[in-house]
């Protein structure tokens, strides 16, 4: 996800420069805890602003995710939007080094003039997945007694008897 912006960067501020071009990656590896299944497709936007450029599009790929509640692994497909400023470290024109970007939003566009998309697509996709994730809306989970999955089925099990509710079974046996 890396693009070649060396001529966008001559363009003058306002002049309404942009570029465009299509995301296609076959196997990425975004995060370590993270699992992309199948390929990442999308689409960037870049376009010159004061300090450096803008960058808006988004991502269509698949996670493969765990269900919190029966421990199932599933996949999600997901469709991620991002937008994130990119600012110079070395100037276009003439090759001197500018002064490092003190902002922490702010994405640097490399030495060569290359930006890398994957950090600010990566934050967008950890964003994106859900807090709580579930193989299905209705997921029924697992037993907390015998660990049955229950979207199989009801399992053999009593349901446990809360000893504090004791006292209110000998209330009803004495009338």
């Amino acid at each position: 996800m890396i693009f070649n912006v060396a001529q966008l960067m001559k363009e003058p501020v306002g002049s309404g420069a942009s570029y465009e071009d299509d995301i296609a990656e076959e196997q990425v590896q975004l995060d370590k805890d993270l699992t992309i299944v199948g390929p990442i497709t999308g689409h960037a936007r870049m376009r010159r602003v004061n300090q450096g450029l803008l960058i808006d599009g988004w991502v269509d790929l698949t996670l493969g995710l765990e269900c919190a509640r029966c421990l199932k692994h599933f996949e999600q497909p997901e469709h991620v939007t991002f937008e994130e400023r990119f600012n110079p470290t070395v100037d276009v024109v003439t090759g001197t080094p500018l002064p490092p970007i003190e902002e922490d939003d702010v994405f640097p566009i490399d030495e060569h003039h290359q930006v890398d998309l994957t950090e600010a697509i990566r934050q967008a996709v950890l964003l994106a997945i859900p807090m709580v994730p579930l193989c299905k809306e209705d997921c029924a989970g697992l037993c907390a007694q015998c660990g049955h999955d229950l979207n199989l089925g009801p399992c053999d099990c009593k349901p446990e008897i809360d000893d504090r509710l004791n006292v209110l079974k000998q209330l009803l046996q004495n009338e």
